[in-house]
């Protein structure tokens, strides 16, 4: 405790002359971009005096939010910030209730109230508490289309609203047995969630670069739209070349276009940073992640030795990390061994893996493949 407020002190007079001379608005981009590089203890030096000195006032305390959901997000895994992250959400919406009490139409107290509820909705979703998640974001949504209302020119709140545009639209053509949980949430529209989106990654003033994020994540992994993917996350990374999850986020996309050399560069990157335990790349979900995409990349450029012990690597600590169920790395991984064994022309020992994964789970029509491979080898 001793040594984290002696940070925050050095921090804030390092930071002194900023926090006196510059307006609110910029000091609040200003301490986001620190949140972006991930240096949470220099964002919370401008985001806890900034609360200090307003103690009526939400918006420090929902930056101070913010900054503790992206510690919880960078290492999902980890639940030991969970707490303190959870007890910034209570502190925030505290300090809205007070404002929205005394004004029903203020639109900012509104309009944080929302966003710091919906993010607290992501997280339920991440820790798996779904009821909770659903509950966060159907109030967080209208919230933020209660503020929206008040006040039409928030494009910060154009940025929630598109979120859940897409979503309720993604999700109900995706899993269409979700359709009576959703039956009271307004119905969604992705492309207009998506021109929502861009509109607020061009025009907002504190959303910006999340819209970037959301924008690449739904390219990524949603529309498997690679090459606009990859315009974000080439963005993102420049601006933020530290930021593990916008490296991983240009790898997947490397993948996605075919490009094994950027992605043999890339990944080699993480898997190192990973060893020297570097802030965000740390802990085995990373390091698989990084291993198995770095044998993908690999294999295809018929390094085929160094491939086999990468896929084996995310193999195993699949095993660890899979518990009772069996992720796409713990099948896919040892698919790739297989086709791996194929390209060295053992089709003999190819097909003691395809049947591996024949009795797995089945992922992405995962055991077609093999059967495919098996009875024909690999083309």
């Amino acid at each position: 405790m001793i040594k984290k407020v002696l940070i925050y002190t050095i921090a804030f007079f390092l930071l002194a002359p900023y926090l006196f001379s510059q307006s609110r608005d910029e000091l609040i981009i200003k301490g986001i971009d620190y949140v972006y590089q991930l240096k949470f203890d220099s964002a919370t030096a401008i985001f806890q005096p900034m609360a200090d000195r307003e103690p009526k006032d939400p918006t420090g305390p929902f930056f101070l939010a913010m900054t503790e959901w992206w510690r919880v997000y960078v290492n999902k895994e980890d639940h030991s910030n969970d707490d303190n992250y959870l007890s910034k959400v209570d502190w925030c919406i505290r300090v809205c209730d007070e404002r929205i009490d005394a004004n029903e139409n203020d639109d900012w107290a509104t309009f944080l109230k929302g966003g710091v509820i919906g993010y607290r909705g992501f997280i339920n979703s991440i820790r798996e508490n779904w009821l909770k998640a659903i509950d966060d974001g159907r109030e967080g949504l209208n919230l933020i289309q209660r503020a929206y209302e008040l006040n039409p020119g928030n494009k910060d709140a154009i940025f929630g609203i598109g979120l859940y545009n897409y979503a309720a639209d993604y999700v109900v053509q995706r899993y269409p047995f979700l359709k009576a949980v959703l039956f009271f949430f307004p119905k969604g529209n992705k492309e207009l969630g998506l021109q929502q989106l861009r509109d607020c990654a061009e025009n907002g003033k504190f959303s910006k670069t999340e819209a970037s994020v959301v924008l690449c994540f739904v390219h990524l992994k949603y529309e498997k739209n690679y090459p606009e993917a990859v315009k974000y996350a080439v963005k993102l990374t420049q601006m933020y070349p530290q930021n593990p999850m916008f490296q991983r986020f240009l790898g997947i996309c490397y993948i996605g276009l075919f490009k094994w050399m950027e992605a043999d560069t890339l990944y080699m990157n993480i898997l190192a940073n990973n060893d020297s335990a570097k802030t965000g790349y740390t802990g085995p979900y990373v390091k698989r992640e990084a291993s198995y995409y770095y044998a993908v990349a690999i294999s295809k450029m018929n390094r085929l030795d160094e491939a086999l012990k990468y896929y084996e690597q995310a193999y195993n600590l699949s095993k660890e990390l899979d518990k009772d169920d069996q992720s796409p790395f713990q099948v896919f991984s040892v698919l790739g061994m297989g086709i791996i064994y194929d390209q060295k022309q053992n089709h003999s020992e190819a097909v003691k893996y395809y049947d591996r994964v024949i009795e797995m789970k089945d992922i992405d029509n995962s055991r077609e493949t093999a059967q495919k491979f098996k009875q024909s080898g690999m083309k």
